[in-house]
């Protein structure tokens, strides 16, 4: 039977991790404390602020942790650090690669450029290379409730920043059925000019068309997609078109999208052959590491060792990762197999 202390052992990828959702209590206020910016130095009642509670009525109940986050996050040293702090927690957790999604938008509200965000990002993910076996790239975000000239006006300058960590676009935010046609304009250009790689948050609360709408408009990858669960025809229609669910049952249990792991779709999933991995989606507010999304669907819904790996290689391979860096996971993660078939 596959063991916690292999999967945490195992070098994992993390496709779905959000920066603001991830920062560490006790970063956040070491963040605070730096820039003097009021705080409580109790422990205990910074992570109430920023853990969700284990059930939301709806995913903006969810969302609402972030807004405490926040005002914290307007700083190029507070970026950088939150950056880092993630990094680190992901090598603790035995992630050997991840992408960490941020929205600059979110982090303009005292003066911030787009690229000064996306640069302090950049910075704190590059010093924790230096530091842990681990490589990080990053996806930029525009948030769905924002207009669409301000959404399109922050993909664009994201490819102005020339960072090299900069390696896709996502739209976040509260889930509108339908929402995809609206605000395809501001990465259509982009993606048919194929200058950035896209994934899009579609299906997490939002009907099952918005999945199918991602992927026509040029989404490589959906994140959650959990509105699939029992709709054979959509999954055909991913797995049709190769496209990977980056998923995050324990977000989806915190936003009432399943009531219990158990009834996570991983084995219906897994035997309609659609590529999908797992992710923490938001660390700290869903209170989560990868290492207990794998366990949990080892308890709950039978996975097995050669499945988890089966999927950690499809998020290799779906990652939006230079080819070189893949072939080099690949082949950390091979070896790793080899070793542990030995002992």
């Amino acid at each position: 039977m596959l063991t916690k202390d292999h999967i945490q052992q195992f070098p994992k990828i993390e496709l779905h991790c959000h920066l603001d959702g991830s920062i560490r209590p006790q970063t956040m206020i070491n963040i605070a404390n730096q820039q003097g910016l009021p705080i409580a130095q109790d422990l205990a009642e910074v992570s109430r602020n920023m853990r969700a509670p284990e059930r939301c009525d709806h995913l903006v109940d969810y969302l609402r942790c972030f807004d405490f986050v926040r005002p914290y996050l307007q700083s190029e040293e507070a970026l950088s650090m939150a950056a880092y702090d993630v990094m680190e927690q992901a090598a603790e957790d035995g992630v050997a690669y991840i992408e960490i999604r941020f929205a600059p938008s979110l982090s303009m509200d005292e003066g911030l450029t787009c690229i000064q965000t996306i640069k302090a990002v950049a910075k704190g993910i590059a010093q924790a290379e230096e530091t842990f076996p681990i490589k990080g790239n990053i996806l930029v975000i525009g948030m769905r409730q924002e207009a669409l000239t301000d959404i399109s006006t922050i993909f664009k300058e994201a490819l102005v920043a020339d960072e090299p960590k900069v390696v896709g676009i996502d739209l976040a935010g509260p889930e509108d059925d339908g929402y995809v046609p609206s605000l395809a304009e501001s990465y259509q250009v982009l993606i048919d000019q194929q200058q950035i790689q896209l994934t899009l948050h579609a299906g997490e609360c939002g009907c099952v068309q918005n999945v199918y709408q991602a992927i026509e408009s040029g989404a490589q990858r959906i994140g959650h997609g959990i509105a699939m669960k029992d709709d054979f025809v959509a999954q055909a229609f991913v797995r049709q078109h190769d496209r990977l669910i980056e998923g995050c049952p324990t977000s989806n249990l915190h936003t009432k999208m399943i009531k219990f792991y158990a009834d996570y779709p991983l084995r219906q999933w897994i035997e309609s052959k659609m590529p999908f991995c797992l992710n923490t989606d938001n660390r700290t507010v869903s209170n989560t590491t990868l290492t207990n999304e794998y366990w949990q669907m080892v308890q709950h819904c039978g996975l097995t060792i050669h499945e988890m790996q089966d999927m950690l290689t499809l998020a290799v391979q779906h990652s939006f990762a230079a080819e070189e860096d893949k072939e080099a996971l690949l082949r950390q993660m091979a070896m790793f197999s080899n070793q542990a078939a030995k002992c």
